[in-house]
């Protein structure tokens, strides 16, 4: 993985963002700059890995090619997140129609790894065989010498540690104290968390 990611970024990598699937939720199409990227937008690149084999029906994870080349609108504005989500989501949808974009959803088994660019339209599908799991992580890595940007406004620091030689941001790490009380939170409130989150993304975007 790291000898790739190497390779895709032209140095280095460091992690910045894991995350880990056991179920199938469906995630609508989207691109990942709009969230988090590299300060220089556009070199931020993820890696979607199979932990088992990946059943048709189990809400597989889809790409739309050549998607990354299009510019699209940038999160402000009329399209910022805080207040006109909607209207970015919309606009995917629109771009996918109107470029004739095609969806692709390869059959990925255990080890397999798809990479994407951080401006890559991207998903899963609908799960159509409930009974089966979808194990399976995602992970997003920037150039070593790049800071982090978030939501496209901020530049936002990272605290890394090095880890078999690469670093990696723990943002989440429970041996904090706080995060094991947002954890608590996150976990047996979710409604709760999820309002006081997007409040605080709106205060962050202003």
């Amino acid at each position: 993985m790291q000898r790739a990611i190497s390779s895709i970024l032209g140095e280095p990598g460091k992690l910045v963002q894991c995350m880990y699937f056991d179920g199938n939720p469906v995630t609508w199409p989207h691109q990942d700059t709009y969230y988090l990227d590299a300060e220089e937008i556009g070199r931020m690149t993820a890696a979607w890995v199979a932990a088992e084999d990946i059943a048709p029906g189990a809400g597989r994870f889809f790409v739309y090619p050549k998607s990354h080349l299009l510019d699209m609108a940038k999160n402000g504005g009329n399209f910022d997140i805080a207040f006109h989500h909607e209207r970015y989501k919309e606009l995917v949808k629109r771009v996918i129609s109107e470029q004739e974009l095609v969806c692709r959803a390869p059959a990925l088994s255990k080890g397999d790894v798809l990479f994407w660019a951080a401006k890559t339209i991207h998903g899963s599908l609908r799960t159509t065989a409930p009974t089966r799991s979808r194990r399976s992580f995602t992970a997003h890595f920037i150039p070593d010498r790049s800071r982090f940007l978030q939501f496209q406004t901020r530049i936002k620091p990272l605290k890394t540690e090095l880890v078999n030689g690469m670093r990696v941001h723990h943002p989440k790490d429970l041996s904090n104290a706080a995060n094991r009380v947002i954890f608590f939170i996150e976990t047996r409130f979710p409604r709760t968390f999820q309002m006081t989150k997007r409040a605080a993304i709106k205060l962050i975007t202003r």
